[in-house]
């Protein structure tokens, strides 16, 4: 199949199923026609591409899936380990959540009360206007560490 076959069956663009491509998530093989090489898909290329968007939606990143793929490809994907990347996946988006929600909180004292966090946390000192950082709930990578399940 050619680049625009898997891309039109697969609904993305042929940018992505390149971009695929590159990072190694969905393979072909070169085709001369002509003068040219045509990237080759295998038919079975339309449902990886598929598969990476569906992942992508629920939350894997393109490097995530890089040895997702790899298994994909050479038949070592079993239910077993497919329910283990849920699972962790799982527990991830679990953890972002809980962490939305301490800054939605955060933010929505501030919001009901914008000189309460000065008046507390700046202890005597005067109000500048701006957040003090130290009463902001931890996020990104301090957030991570901070949780033992991500100590490495």
């Amino acid at each position: 199949m050619l680049i625009s076959e898997v891309a039109r069956e697969a609904g993305v663009t042929r940018d992505a199923v390149r971009l695929y491509t590159r990072l190694g998530l969905v393979t072909c093989t070169s085709r001369q026609a002509g003068s040219r090489l045509y990237a080759d898909y295998d038919a079975s290329a339309v449902e990886l591409v598929k598969g990476i968007k569906i992942a992508q939606s629920i939350g894997f990143t393109l490097s995530e899936l890089g040895p997702i793929a790899a298994a994909y490809a050479a038949g070592s994907l079993d239910d077993a380990r497919q329910r283990e990347l849920l699972t962790a996946k799982l527990a991830q988006i679990e953890d972002k959540r809980q962490q939305l929600g301490q800054i939605s909180e955060f933010l929505r004292a501030k919001l009901e009360d914008p000189g309460a966090a000065h008046e507390t946390s700046n202890e005597g000192r005067p109000d500048t206007g701006q957040a003090d950082c130290r009463t902001a709930p931890a996020t990104g990578r301090a957030a991570l560490r901070e949780n033992s399940a991500y100590s490495e």
